[in-house]
């Protein structure tokens, strides 16, 4: 009964290091997946417009100055605005067609001049945005890749026209490469980007986007002393970095790996302590047999494989038991994953291979002193 308890105690462990082994190897892809732009050295610092006063044009001024006063800080290389902070679970989206008659649905971002070279995307054709480009110039719109080829498949989008559902007419100015919208697990959606100037909204509450190189805790202050200045009403901007963004995007996968791989090394602590003291006894309780059988002529190194095959048995079946469930349970686990086969043979192999492990060392011990067993000693004993 014991082993029929410790074959199903090695077999749910190799399902838990099997589900933390997916977890942790999906999170890990999600981390070196690529968002399209560059998030190291990139802080985002959020102005609140709505208790002032301006709006339209002089509230745009008003952003150009923080812009320019931001971009002479120490350590300031690149200073844009965006509406939408990418990654942060905020989405705004809306419906464009083309002169031929296509309508697709589009994710939107409305961006400020230098906002490609600031988030380092590429850009393919065309230009980015400037300041000088107002409703009175003609409204622009850049498409990234997926979005040009949703509109203009085989076609050169720049100089093309979209129209929103009022009827509204963007000069297409550029494409830029994809970049990842809402979170990290979700592939870069179609979109499209419209200067911070066009913006529809008389009070946009805009975030500026920095690439700083150095500490953080000066831009902070200078932010604040900027913003006190030139908007006394609005409250203190408040900064995250994208790093932070990406982290909180990826909470859910991180928690689930943690408390997996905690449950897993747990399952594999017990399984040790459960292989180990059933081995122990047992040899104990085989004392005078072990004695008799080196009395006979047996090598010690037979002992050990005699004592040692008894767990290895139990870890065989256990295995056997815990990989076809690991199989069968891991299916519940694909929706979770990124680019991670619920049945990856590396995962299952090398799960397999550490329980292996484990339960070879806490059966080591109890064969080594087995062997050690005195013939005499024990023959006298029983």
């Amino acid at each position: 009964m014991p082993r029929v308890l410790l074959t199903f105690e090695v077999a749910l462990a190799l399902i838990l290091v099997v589900g933390a082994g997916l977890l942790a190897t999906s999170l890990t892809r999600l981390y070196n997946s690529g968002v399209g732009f560059d998030p190291k050295g990139l802080v985002n610092i959020a102005f609140s417009m709505d208790k002032q006063q301006l709006e339209g044009d002089a509230l745009m001024q008003l952003y150009q100055q923080i812009g320019d006063d931001l971009s002479h800080q120490r350590g300031v290389r690149n200073v844009s605005f965006e509406f939408i902070v990418p990654l942060s679970h905020r989405g705004w989206n809306a419906s464009y067609s083309t002169p031929a008659g296509g309508r697709h649905l589009i994710y939107m971002n409305s961006v400020g001049p230098n906002y490609f070279e600031t988030m380092r995307i590429p850009l393919h054709t065309g230009r980015g945005f400037t300041w000088s480009d107002t409703n009175t110039s003609g409204r622009k719109i850049i498409l990234n890749e997926s979005a040009a080829k949703l509109f203009f498949p085989g076609q050169n989008p720049l100089g093309q026209q979209l129209v929103n559902p009022r009827k509204m007419s963007y000069v297409i100015a550029g494409v830029v490469s994809d970049a990842k919208y809402r979170d990290v697990r979700t592939p870069a959606p179609p979109a499209g980007y419209i200067p911070i100037q066009q913006d529809e909204q008389p009070k946009p509450s805009l975030s500026a986007v920095i690439r700083i190189d150095g500490p953080q805790a000066p831009l902070v202050a200078a932010a604040r002393s900027i913003a006190a200045q030139l908007a006394p009403t609005i409250p203190a901007p408040a900064m995250t970095t994208v790093d932070e963004v990406m982290n909180s995007s990826l909470s859910a996968e991180r928690t689930m790996a943690l408390l997996t791989v905690f449950f897993a090394g747990c399952a594999l602590l017990v399984t040790a302590i459960g292989l180990y003291g059933t081995l122990a006894y047992s040899t104990a309780r085989r004392t005078s047999e072990i004695g008799i059988r080196m009395a006979l002529g047996a090598q010690r190194a037979g002992v050990v494989a005699l004592v040692y095959r008894e767990n290895a048995m139990v870890a065989f079946a256990g295995c056997m038991v815990g990989l076809i469930a690991a199989i069968l349970a891991s299916r519940a686990l694909a929706s979770f994953l990124y680019e991670t086969s619920p049945h990856d043979p590396w995962i299952l192999a090398c799960s397999v291979a550490a329980l292996a492990a484990i339960a070879s060392a806490a059966s080591l011990l109890p064969a080594i002193r087995a062997a050690r067993i005195e013939p005499i000693a024990a023959i006298r004993c029983e």
